[in-house]
């Protein structure tokens, strides 16, 4: 492909050359070398405002790129309109500006342009790779693991696999178990209240069966009216020998019991 060029066109849309600079044309010069440096095919003719004298200029020009200045009272512009008129293959050629009478002439005889601007991209130098950040894993060199070797020594491999894992963040932690609840044992749900003992019947009986008369609770302190309790069962007579025991037996006890009664057995 052979590229007809507009160059201060070009220059002022490049990235980093400036039109004031007054080395503007040869860094673009250059510049067009590398590209076209990478095939044989790529083909320039490029042209520049103000040459003197006007022409191509032979010191600047390679085999692929063709430097043309624009002698004085002729302008760019005209010189590449004038080329335009003279192509014979048109398909072979692309035309580089953003001079939209430029671009009507080259329509006219069906060759196809590009924009400066566009174009200007394609020849900016190549942006350094920035390395992306994945994770924060440091990368060591090998002169960075060789200086650790030699300062800490080597791995304990079993060491590491002996080491315990860490616990992966917001995991749920296994729950504690329920502290189990004492049991209160039989000796503690027997006691009774000694102020106020209640007795069931056959303790009641017994009561009367070895001393006579009926168990009678402590006067009640000065608390609150207990609340009124159901009379009990009406208690039944004592009887007079409820063990059998022997007439012998039986003044013995009555003996220790009540002295005074024992001479009426």
């Amino acid at each position: 492909m052979h590229y007809l060029i507009d160059g201060h066109n070009l220059i002022a849309r490049m990235p980093d050359i400036s039109l004031t600079d007054p080395d503007d044309e040869v860094k673009l010069i250059l510049r067009l070398r590398r590209w076209t440096a990478v095939s044989k095919k790529r083909q320039v003719t490029l042209f520049f405002d103000g040459g003197i004298p006007g022409g191509k200029n032979v010191k600047l020009s390679t085999s692929q790129v063709r430097v043309i200045f624009a002698s004085t009272g002729q302008t760019a512009d005209a010189l590449i309109m004038s080329r335009l008129h003279k192509v014979k293959n048109p398909s072979d050629y692309l035309l580089i500006t953003s001079d939209q009478q430029i671009i009507a002439t080259a329509a006219a005889r069906k060759i196809k342009h590009l924009t400066a601007d566009k174009f200007a991209r394609r020849l900016a130098p190549p942006q350094p790779d920035t390395p992306s950040v994945t994770d924060d894993t440091p990368v060591l060199s090998d002169t960075e693991v060789a200086e650790w070797l030699a300062t800490f020594g080597p791995v304990d491999e079993k060491a590491l696999r002996r080491r315990p894992r860490p616990v992966p963040p917001n995991q749920p932690s296994e729950p504690e178990p329920a502290a189990e609840q004492e049991k209160p044992s039989p000796s503690q749900t027997a006691v009774r209240n000694r102020e106020d003992p209640q007795l069931n019947e056959k303790e009641v009986e017994e009561w009367l069966s070895l001393f006579g008369t009926e168990p009678q609770p402590k006067p009640p302190s000065a608390q609150p009216a207990p609340k009124k309790q159901t009379s009990p069962k009406a208690k039944r007579a004592p009887k007079a020998n409820p063990h059998n025991l022997t007439p012998d037996d039986l003044a013995a006890w009555q003996a220790f019991a009540n002295p005074e009664e024992a001479d009426d057995y």
